[in-house]
């Protein structure tokens, strides 16, 4: 019997965005902050998006991806994560860097709809509710490269 990893990956990220969309569902940006502000809720978030990297999107790609998530709802302070690349292999931590490839800000509320598959990653940036700095080529590709699926 052959170990089908791709596959077994794909199932176990669809189950996750399932279970994620239901936590999702109807809440308000508030309630989302709340849920989602903790760092164990994060680094499941980051360490999930770490796991689902796929080096075939961007070959080469060496280097640290950073979010900022902003809280306006509950009024608290951004969290920072970092996504390390390096030899093909993804990493999360908490925290920022000080040369990233790329600097990702998001609302919180924001940021889990679209991993839960609820809003597409452009509608916050029409909306001036998220930005980029840096490589805004890298940006293009970040869902592939994090798992999403390619729209071509």
């Amino acid at each position: 019997m052959r170990f089908d990893e791709e596959r077994l990956r794909s199932q176990a990220r669809a189950g996750a965005i399932k279970v994620l969309a239901r936590l999702v569902d109807g809440a308000s940006d508030a309630q989302l902050e709340r849920r989602f502000s903790t760092p164990l809720s994060q680094r499941t978030l980051f360490a999930g998006m770490a796991r689902s990297y796929r080096p075939d999107v961007e070959p080469g790609f060496e280097g640290r991806v950073v979010y900022v998530l902003e809280r306006p709802a509950t009024d608290k302070p951004p969290s920072r994560w970092t996504i390390h690349v390096h030899n093909g292999r993804a990493s999360a931590y908490e925290g920022t860097d000080s040369r990233p490839k790329l600097t990702v800000r998001f609302q919180l509320a924001d940021f889990v709809r679209i991993a839960a598959g609820q809003m597409d990653a452009a509608e916050p940036l029409l909306a001036n509710r998220a930005s980029f700095d840096g490589d805004f080529g890298l940006a293009a590709k970040l869902p592939e490269m994090f798992g999403a699926p390619q729209p071509y």
